[in-house]
């Protein structure tokens, strides 16, 4: 039950949706790395409130999370050809 709660609470979905919002783009390119990284880092207090040290784990795993991703998303992408 408790997790069930934890899910209604407003500052989950709002958490949620950053960071849903901050993988989308970094996967796809369509932001940048420092914007996507800021989102998930953003995210982190609206999910985890009462325990600082999964904070501060969680976001120093971010920016390599999020660079890896982007470089994966680049690497998918066919190279332009000029003219």
């Amino acid at each position: 039950m408790k997790p069930l709660h934890w899910l209604r609470q407003p500052t989950t979905l709002q958490g949620l949706s950053l960071i849903i919002a901050g993988l989308s783009g970094a996967v796809t390119g369509g932001i940048d790395a420092n914007l996507a990284s800021t989102l998930l880092i953003a995210a982190v207090p609206l999910l985890l409130p009462d325990n600082s040290t999964a904070r501060t784990v969680a976001s120093a795993a971010i920016p390599p999370v999020v660079e890896a991703l982007e470089k994966n998303a680049a690497a998918g992408k066919e190279p332009h050809k000029p003219g």
